[in-house]
């Protein structure tokens, strides 16, 4: 069986000018396997707090309609421009730039086959047969530039990856920057053993509340983003 838990909390920053987070989740379960979509709206557009919010929707609404029996063939490259194209359309503004976000979306079926899909900043893991990988390539360019939905077009932009948690304890993390930048490479398997051993003994209702009191209360100093963690793994 394959369970799943998210939170998604406003960061320090955003609490204390009065603004709403830029970060969104949708966590939903569909016939024994789930559909997860991370988002975080660039912080220097106007409308990305809603952009952000669309493109959970929109990752939600096309995934819905695959067919279960060959959804995992569809060329990825067709998925990410439905994607595209559905976001496009929810977003009310003429200048779709103005609600730029990034996007983490994964798609995993009962028999625990995920193919997940980035276009941005973030972080996407996985933890099989022990070994934790990361699936997100190194970012290029400077720190403050990424990839997103309203300001990216090209395919190239995109990275998608598919796997199977075929195992107990095999799991895939998806996690906005305001968590992943914090974490060094050496401390991702321990983060990922913590996330896992505590999720595990909690129900879905509890494993949200565990969340985000640790994404409230986070343990680098001076935090100040948006955080978001989902993770879905095997019983």
């Amino acid at each position: 069986m394959l369970r799943a838990a998210g939170a998604c909390v406003t960061g320090p920053a955003h609490l204390q000018a009065f603004q709403p987070g830029q970060d969104a989740l949708a966590l939903r379960g569909r016939r024994g396997g789930w559909i997860v979509a991370v988002a975080d709206g660039l912080g220097s557009r106007a409308r990305s707090a809603t952009g952000s919010r669309l493109a959970v929707q929109a990752a939600q609404q096309i995934a819905r309609q695959w067919s279960p029996a060959s959804w995992h063939e569809l060329p990825a490259r067709q998925c990410a421009t439905d994607l595209y194209r559905r976001w496009l359309a929810l977003v009310p503004w003429q200048d779709k730039s103005c609600a730029a976000t990034t996007l983490l979306w994964l798609v995993c079926d009962a028999e625990g086959r995920a193919r997940v899909w980035q276009l941005g900043d973030g972080l996407v893991l996985c933890r099989l047969g022990g070994r934790v990988q990361v699936i997100t390539l190194d970012r290029p360019g400077f720190g403050n530039q990424t990839r997103a939905l309203g300001t990216h077009r090209a395919w190239s932009d995109w990275h998608t990856a598919s796997f199977t948690l075929r195992e107990p304890g095999d799991l895939v993390l998806l996690m906005t920057d305001g968590v992943s930048d914090d974490l060094a490479a050496p401390s991702l398997d321990g983060f990922t053993q913590v996330v896992h051993r505590q999720i595990r003994q909690r129900s879905r209702r509890q494993g949200r509340r565990w969340l985000t009191h640790e994404l409230t209360h986070w343990a680098t100093p001076l935090h100040s983003d948006d955080k978001t963690v989902a993770v879905v793994f095997r019983e």
